[in-house]
């Protein structure tokens, strides 16, 4: 499994003096950082975890590997640093996240649990997806007030996804409804990143030309 095969790249760096760890986050399953998040004790899953590095990214976090480490990790691990390999996978992993978000956010694919699953399960997860990614846009956003109609809407939306009904029956029908709610969470974070990123901008543009026409 692709954890495994991190922690023994680091152990085997460990004791040959090599801190260096070779992987490829890209390749990172639900499975994957859901485990390596429980092997941490972290109450945070995988797809919580994924949702708040996109909420946050959205929210205007800049991707210099550094910038996500304070709050991130004092949401998940009361500010404590995890060992060498983990903060190396998560270093890798909000970079990687922010680098697909920049390239070509439609893209985007939520991290949830494999298609054999339970729908209720991952009508779960989507809803810790939702509620993740508005706790990581409110932590960049905390200082900074923009909004717009569509921007608005999609929080909304969002808000209501995050609170969903989790007690479903597995039929056909609500496999057909859950797959809508997955694509409506995608179009409704595509929204609010590029809307917030477009406001932001807009208001950084006038902030400069007033300060031009006062010089």
């Amino acid at each position: 499994m692709w954890v495994n095969d991190i922690i023994g790249l680091t152990q085997l760096g460990e004791q040959q003096g090599d801190s260096e760890i070779m992987n490829d986050v890209s390749q990172i399953t639900f499975d994957d950082l859901d485990d390596l998040l429980a092997e941490q004790e972290c109450e945070t899953a995988a797809s919580e975890l994924q949702g708040i590095i996109c909420g946050m990214f959205a929210g205007g976090l800049k991707n210099d590997k550094k910038s996500w480490k304070q709050p991130l990790i004092g949401h998940l691990n009361e500010g404590k640093l995890f060992p060498q390999a983990m903060m190396q996978v998560l270093d890798d992993y909000v970079d990687y996240i922010g680098e697909q978000l920049e390239k070509d956010i439609f893209a985007l694919d939520l991290l949830l649990p494999p298609e054999q699953t339970s729908i209720e399960e991952r009508l779960e997860k989507i809803s810790e997806w939702t509620q993740g990614f508005l706790f990581g846009y409110g932590l960049q956003m905390s200082k900074q007030q923009v909004s717009s109609p569509d921007l608005m809407e999609a929080l909304e939306d969002m808000m209501e996804i995050a609170k969903v009904d989790l007690e479903v029956e597995e039929t056909e029908e609500m496999e057909q409804a859950l797959a809508t709610v997955v694509e409506h969470v995608r179009v409704s974070s595509q929204v609010v990143y590029l809307e917030t990123r477009a406001l932001v901008q807009a208001a950084v543009s006038e902030l400069s030309r007033q300060n031009t026409s006062i010089h």
